[in-house]
């Protein structure tokens, strides 16, 4: 079974920058809103989402709840799009590294990952073969335009750990 993975452009740069967006291709079919595809080109100096990304167009219910909750503020229109478009294709994961973001889809019944959940999840099923390279790539999160905190940082490291014993 493959998931169905709606993303927001948060992951989509952060594992860009890290070296590790192919992550998401294996991880499922990733979908993505066009404004997270603008947002992703106009942040990331010029790259394109990734061919197997797929664009989808928000329908007129999901559109709408996504303008109210950029309305009501907690939440900016490519993470509203997101969330928008995860209930809209019922996905099976949303991808966000916002809080704000996060709490709002996790409300909705979403289930919610970030750019550190994809890498140890790939760690988990055997995507990322190998100790280091899995270090190497937290690291290059960690240096990447996401911030993380070095808590997180090292619960990641102790996750790596103890998924490779």
């Amino acid at each position: 079974m493959t998931l169905v993975i709606v993303c927001d452009t948060g992951p989509l740069l952060h594992l860009s920058e890290a070296g590790a967006i192919h992550l998401l291709s294996l991880a499922g079919e990733i979908l993505i809103s066009p404004l997270v595809a603008t947002e992703f080109e106009e942040n990331s100096q010029g790259w394109n989402p990734p061919q197997w990304v797929k664009i989808v167009d928000l329908d007129k219910s999901a559109r709408q709840k996504a303008e109210k909750w950029t309305n009501a503020g907690p939440i900016d229109s490519g993470e509203a799009e997101a969330i928008g478009l995860a209930l809209q294709v019922n996905a099976d994961w949303l991808l966000t590294d916002d809080a704000k973001a996060r709490q709002l889809a996790e409300s909705t019944g979403l289930e919610v990952h970030g750019s550190v959940g994809i890498l140890l999840w790939s760690v988990a099923v055997g995507n990322i073969p190998d100790k280091a390279l899995a270090f190497n790539l937290l690291n290059n999160l960690a240096n990447s335009s996401l911030w993380i905190s070095e808590q997180v940082i090292q619960e990641g490291r102790k996750a790596i750990d103890t998924l490779f014993e």
